[in-house]
């Protein structure tokens, strides 16, 4: 009789979903969108910023809140991607109109930078569909939620 243990191939993690590749990329687009956002890209204000704690944020939306998401797919913690998705596109959202409304900066953005920040609030809708469907998808995962 064949042996009824369970095979290696059962223990091994799923492939990423299309949802799951789709937050991969747009995590991807979100973190190179936010380099170029920085002084290493198009932003030339540097010396204008109102506080160094805004240089923080804008690192933090930017850069670091999309490479942990695109870390934890990578590491197959798609519940974690769907809830940093969720986390920087609420930011991301609030990015464009406070700068444009000078809170950031004491000077207005160059052309460049605003038409960054308006792409990356699309991708911060991006975020909003599909880490949300990542995060019910392995909701599972830990548990009812409850």
């Amino acid at each position: 009789m064949a042996n009824m243990e369970p095979s290696s191939v059962s223990t091994t993690k799923m492939p990423l979903g299309n949802a799951e590749r789709i937050l991969a990329v747009l995590f991807g687009v979100g973190f190179i969108l936010g380099f170029l956002l920085t002084p290493l890209g198009f932003e030339t204000r540097m010396n204008e910023i109102r506080t160094l704690a805004f240089a923080v944020f804008f690192v933090t939306v930017g850069l670091l809140l999309p490479l942990a998401g695109l870390v934890s797919l990578l590491l197959r913690r798609p519940r974690l991607a769907g809830i940093l998705a969720i986390i920087d596109a609420s930011l991301s959202f609030l990015t464009a109109p406070a700068d444009q409304a000078l809170v950031f900066f004491t000077v207005p953005p160059p052309p460049a930078v605003t038409i960054g920040e308006f792409i990356l609030i699309l991708v911060g809708i991006g975020y909003m569909l599909f880490g949300q469907r990542v995060y019910e998808r392995h909701r599972a995962d830990w548990g009812d939620g409850n």
